[in-house]
């Protein structure tokens, strides 16, 4: 049951499983699942690696917290990939690393995105600053190419009483689908990617699809496949996310799957 969840804990078994989703129809996203790494260097490699085995149609996830937020090594990355225009999604971090997580962030898609997008930034739809987070950078980027992934958001267990996320489930969707909305209203080079197991922001994505495509979809591994077949049969973008590494080291992020689906519990 485990790998239902997770591609296994080397790039062989994560490219393995890419072959199966790409011959689905779906986009692989690579994520090496790793947390907590003291070694940056070693986060690198695998990296680098990895994009001398992946198809110019995939994409790749990284955390910028396991590079220990080294501008100089995620560079670098970040060119290795673009030369392969194989676009880089960067991962939310908790609210300890807000602040620099959207500097950095940021400070990257100015540098990487003028003539493409090749770096796209994740938002916390759960944080009720997330919407205007949003609408500014879309103010902001709107000279250059500005990738986009909605997300509800991963922290909430460590989170919750800080004040800054929805404490209503229903609060958090009626965020998302407003950054739905609001991306839809652009006319900007936007690239979209709605994260969600969510079958109404699902549908919502859909339906404006259906009059302009503005939007792709993700999902985790083992997680709504159902729904998202269906979308395939309409011809729509749908990403899933592979995440791999070695077991030990993904516990935290195992933890926080947890609040998609309890099934995970009983292997940590």
């Amino acid at each position: 049951m485990l790998f239902k969840y997770i591609a296994g804990n080397n790039i062989q078994s994560a490219l393995q499983v890419a072959h199966k989703i790409r011959e689905s129809g779906k986009i692989p996203v690579f994520n090496y699942a790793v947390e907590n790494i003291k070694n940056s260097l070693d986060t690198f490699k695998e990296f680098e690696n990895m994009s001398n085995h992946i198809d110019h149609n995939d994409k790749v996830a990284i955390k910028l917290s396991s590079f220990q937020y080294d501008k100089i090594i995620v560079n670098d990355l970040i060119d290795i990939y673009k030369e392969k225009n194989i676009k880089i999604i960067i991962d939310a971090e908790s609210n300890e690393y807000k602040s620099v997580y959207e500097k950095t962030v940021n400070e990257l898609i100015f540098k990487h995105n003028k003539n493409k997008c090749c770096v796209v930034k994740t938002y916390q739809m759960y944080r009720k600053d997330s919407y205007d987070i949003l609408k500014e950078d879309i103010y902001n980027f709107r000279d250059i190419f500005h990738g986009t992934k909605l997300v509800r958001g991963a922290y909430w267990n460590s989170e919750v009483n800080q004040g800054h996320l929805y404490i209503l489930k229903r609060d958090t969707d009626d965020n998302f689908n407003r950054g739905i909305l609001l991306l839809k209203k652009q006319n900007t080079n936007l690239f979209n990617i709605l994260a969600t197991h969510n079958n109404r922001s699902i549908d919502l994505g859909f339906s404006y699809n259906k009059i302009n495509t503005s939007f792709e979809f993700g999902h985790l591994l083992g997680m709504n496949e159902k729904k998202y077949e269906e979308l395939l049969i309409h011809k729509q973008n749908v990403n899933v996310y592979i995440p791999y590494g070695p077991y030990h080291l993904m516990i935290p992020y195992l933890v926080r799957r947890l609040y998609e689906n309890s099934d995970i519990l009983k292997y940590i």
